[in-house]
């Protein structure tokens, strides 16, 4: 008797339902969208309320994305040890209408979040106690949001418990004793990056000077001096690691001597008004200053560029001095207008992305700026060493656990952290006693000082993770395929600190972590040059093929951690590459998740309008692009 046909044997039905089986397993879940939230950024543009900040997470949700991930700037208590203070901040005018309105950012963020269904992470930066911008000391900003200095001025925003404890800051390791820190300037040396010919001459230098960086005034000296050609004493690599002068290579020289330069800041211009420029160099290689019998002074330089506050007019305000733009390359000579109008003005369009000179607004010449004397810590960068700075980043974890997040990650990167010499700081006295202790006396090794730091952040991750786990939260981590790596170039490793061996490896391999974040972008998205016509390191593929983000995708993969790709959507590429990417991530079996940097990039707020802006049809052309990803096969 024949069996209906519907009717399977018990055995045929097993290898049935195990074919299936397989088939679900090999079929790759699709990519998870997720959108950052830097709500500071949001604030520059417009206040918030609860309508508001509800349209933000239903902006969110129509991208297709299922998560938020909200960075966190510490409470707003006052009571509250760890509290932030960026909302009160030149950075976020409308920072405090904002809190009148919804209380405390992540509080409310998670309501929002979770009242439309979707999951939200708390992101926390744990080196970004303030910002590295600073007021010139002699403007009417200075010391009106915080007392503590910075070569040529005081700092924009320091979060309390730095202000409390400045000492646990990044400190600057001990002074070259080959350098002098007092004394009049006697000679300044200008370097070209080769020995090509150059227009410029010492009696075409004009000198001006402040004794407090703010509004500086020329000096009627004509200086004199001398030309020469001479064998380079150093190496010196642009933002981008290219070199443009090897040691020992033949530069021009130009000398300006039988100075008696006694300001504390000094700013040189030249008499060209028109033509190419053609003295090039990087502003930390460019100028040397000489003081009594040739002794080299301790100085930091600046030119026009500022992250904040932007572009710096020497004549009608102060320089920014020491932030990270001493390795952009400039011309000395290239024009000055001079009273005639200032030539760096802010981009005032719409679209970030066709502005190639975003970065401080680009690397115009035409002057360079010299102060005495180098900075003693990082603007406001907390030190790992110190048991106070790991409770404080305990108590922000704590604090967005307590708020009901759905996770926490651990994001490294930071503006409390910008230099032009990263690398001459992390010599804390608890760190020189943990290596003192390990290694004995004798002159510090970076590697092993970076490795002594590392422990120090290790630790504080391994608390973290038992806390966020306790919680039955998941910890997740930003690993920076930009700065994680032996021999960064500058540009990598701004707004990260220097001198430290981030444990990666070991954070996934001791099961500390629960996903990771690929961050292959650098500060600010800005891996490409200035002013660029293409843009090659930005590229996607580029970037994942690098052995450090093939390595960093590898070992997430062999543990089965998922990995998400955090990318700008404003920066790092145009509208159209950047949905390719998209797709590029999600057709790639190594990816989970794609993670859209940032929520400002989409959409603003305006105190004139209600509700919120959308910008250049971001959002639309996400959601479409995610919904054809996801769309079944035909």
């Amino acid at each position: 008797m024949s069996r209906p046909p519907h009717t399977f044997r018990p055995a045929a039905l097993a290898l049935l339902l195990a074919a299936a089986a397989l088939a679900a397993a090999a079929a790759p879940e699709p990519l998870r969208l997720s959108v950052t939230v830097d709500f500071p950024d949001d604030v520059t543009k417009g206040p918030f309320d609860r309508a508001k900040l509800d349209e933000v997470m239903a902006t969110i949700q129509e991208t297709g994305a299922t998560q938020v991930n909200w960075m966190y700037y510490g409470g707003i208590d006052p009571a509250d040890p760890g509290r932030g203070n960026i909302w009160n901040s030149h950075w976020a005018p409308h920072g405090l209408t904002t809190l009148a309105a919804i209380g405390e950012p992540l509080q409310a963020a998670v309501r929002a979040a979770h009242a439309r269904g979707l999951e939200i992470h708390g992101v926390v930066k744990p080196y970004n106690g303030g910002l590295s911008g600073t007021y010139p000391l002699g403007s009417p900003e200075a010391g009106s949001r915080s007392p503590l200095r910075r070569v040529g001025g005081t700092v924009q925003q320091v979060i309390p418990f730095l202000e409390a404890h400045p000492e646990m800051r990044i400190q600057r390791r001990p002074a070259d004793p080959a350098e002098a820190t007092t004394g009049p300037i006697r000679e300044i040396r200008l370097v070209k990056a080769d020995a090509g010919p150059t227009r410029l001459q010492p009696d075409r230098i004009r000198i001006w000077v402040s004794e407090d960086n703010y509004r500086y005034q020329p000096l009627p000296l004509v200086p004199g001096g001398s030309v020469t050609v001479e064998p380079a004493r150093r190496e010196v690599r642009d933002y981008h690691g290219n070199v443009l002068t090897k040691a020992g290579d033949p530069v021009r020289v130009v000398r300006l001597t039988g100075l008696d330069l006694r300001a504390p800041f000094v700013v040189l211009t030249t008499t060209f008004d028109d033509g190419a420029g053609d003295f090039r160099n990087t502003p930390t290689g460019m100028i040397e200053a000489l003081g009594d019998d040739g002794r080299p002074l301790a100085c930091s330089v600046a030119t026009h560029a500022a992250l904040w506050i932007r572009p710096r007019d020497f004549r009608s305000y102060g320089l920014e001095f020491d932030m990270g733009y001493g390795h952009l390359p400039v011309a000395l000579d290239e024009p000055w207008r001079g009273a005639k109008g200032n030539p760096w003005q802010p981009f005032s369009g719409e679209d970030e992305f066709a502005e190639e000179t975003l970065f401080g607004k680009g690397p115009a010449g035409g002057f360079i700026g010299l102060a005495r004397g180098r900075n003693d810590y990082l603007a406001a960068a907390p030190c790992e060493a110190y048991p106070e700075v790991r409770a404080l980043w305990l108590g922000w974890v704590r604090a967005m656990l307590d708020a009901g997040v759905d996770g926490v990650n651990l994001r490294i990167s930071a503006h409390g952290c910008l230099s032009d010499e990263p690398g001459a700081y992390g010599w804390n006295p608890p760190v020189l006693a943990a290596y003192r202790a390990r290694f004995g006396d004798g002159p510090v090794d970076p590697a092993r000082l970076a490795a002594v730091r590392g422990d120090f952040y290790t630790a504080f991750v391994r608390e973290a993770s038992a806390l966020v786990r306790g919680r039955g939260r998941r910890l997740s981590v930003h690993l920076h395929a930009e700065a994680f790596r032996p021999d960064p170039v500058f540009g990598q490793q701004n707004g990260v600190p220097a001198n430290i061996e981030f444990q990666w490896r070991r954070w996934i391999e001791e099961g500390l972590v629960d996903a990771v974040y690929l961050r292959t972008s650098w500060f600010e998205a800005a891996e490409d040059p200035l002013g660029a016509a293409s843009t090659q390191r930005s590229r996607l593929r580029r970037a994942l093929a690098d052995p450090v983000a093939a390595e960093m995708l590898a070992v997430a993969g062999r543990h089965g951690l998922p990995v998400t790709l955090n990318r700008y959507i404003g920066r790092a590429a145009g509208l159209d590459e950047y949905l390719d990417d998209l797709e590029l991530v999600a057709r790639d079996g190594r990816f989970a998740g794609f993670d859209v940097y940032e929520f400002f990039d989409l959409a603003q707020a305006d105190p004139e309008k209600p509700g919120l802006t959308r910008r250049l049809g971001r959002v639309e052309a996400l959601r479409d692009r995610y919904r054809a990803l996801a769309a079944p096969a035909r």
